[in-house]
């Protein structure tokens, strides 16, 4: 294969990385009615804090951010992300990612244009891929319906809790420490000026299963989803944080966990809630699918006598 093109699955393969590694749930869960009750009053008030910044984002469904992902050079290496987004009723994304795992090849641009559509993933390659694929220099991945494809039932369930998780939708950030049995004021703080509360808990893969709907924005599917994922990445919890405004909007938060790679560090900040995010996939004629590269590697045959 040429080395433009290994290239390209290289950088797909660190953004699916990207995508699988902060962890989040975007399902369509309802707010919790009510804080555990056998805990003491400060945890009682730390959850419907929480909760209700939860129930906040819900409400307001797009933000502008920038998300910074650290992890072993085998999950990807370093990562930057910056945009805007919205994501509900669907998720819309438009964003500039960066990272270690993209500079350590010439071949892949220094910085790659992201658009998510409709559930499909655009990334622009820039004029050197373009070049061998007659002008088209964007690639497409709709990766559930690749692994449908393949007829791998698992593989479809993991990829397409991965992109549920891409979108970083902020109120399933919130559920995933709404499943910590005790979640801890930290106390007050200034943040880019802005003064927050600031939370934290733990939450293992134990709290997760004895849950029991101590926190409503997770469906049983979505929770029993999040186990197997913790499971096969050999994650035994997490520790969450979070910093949230007057207004009650998230405006960071932060995960680390240890996975069977090695340590990971999320963090993602959020501003102008409820921004206008206007997302268009790129022209059909302007983007290769990512299933013709995959074909190409299977089969060990060279696209160019059919595509330039």
């Amino acid at each position: 294969m040429r080395p433009i093109r290994k290239a390209a699955l290289g950088a797909v393969g660190v953004a699916l990385l990207a995508a699988t590694a902060a962890c989040g749930d975007s399902g369509s869960g309802e707010a919790a009615e009510r804080a555990p009750e056998e805990n003491g009053s400060s945890v009682r008030a730390a959850f419907d804090a929480v909760a209700a910044a939860a129930e906040t984002t819900q409400e307001t469904t797009s933000a502008r951010f920038e998300a910074v992902m650290r992890s072993p050079q085998s999950a990807g290496g370093d990562l930057e992300m910056s945009g805007a987004m919205s994501w509900a009723p669907e998720l819309a994304m438009d964003i500039t990612m960066t990272g270690e795992g993209l500079a350590a090849d010439p071949a892949i641009p220094e910085e790659i244009a992201v658009v998510w559509v409709d559930d499909v993933m655009y990334m622009d390659m820039g004029d050197a891929f373009g070049g061998e694929f007659q002008g088209r220099d964007w690639i497409s991945l709709d990766l559930t319906a690749l692994a449908e494809e393949s007829g791998d039932e698992a593989a479809a369930d993991a990829l397409s809790f991965g992109l549920d998780e891409a979108n970083q939708d902020p109120a399933q950030q919130l559920a995933l420490l709404l499943q910590s049995p005790e979640i801890e004021i930290v106390g007050e703080e200034t943040l880019d000026g802005v003064e927050v509360t600031h939370y934290q808990g733990t939450i293992s893969v134990e709290d997760a299963m004895e849950s029991n709907g101590s926190a409503d924005f997770l469906t049983e599917e979505e929770r029993e989803r999040l186990i197997e994922v913790m499971r096969e990445q050999g994650i035994e919890s997490y520790d969450v944080e979070v910093w949230v405004d007057g207004n009650d909007f998230p405006v960071q938060i932060h995960q680390t966990y240890d996975t069977s790679m090695g340590p990971v560090e999320y963090e993602v900040r959020y501003s102008d809630f409820g921004t206008g995010v206007d997302v268009a996939a790129p022209p059909a004629d302007s983007v290769v699918d990512f299933g013709e590269l995959l074909q190409e590697l299977e089969e060990g045959l060279g696209l160019g006598a059919e595509v330039g």
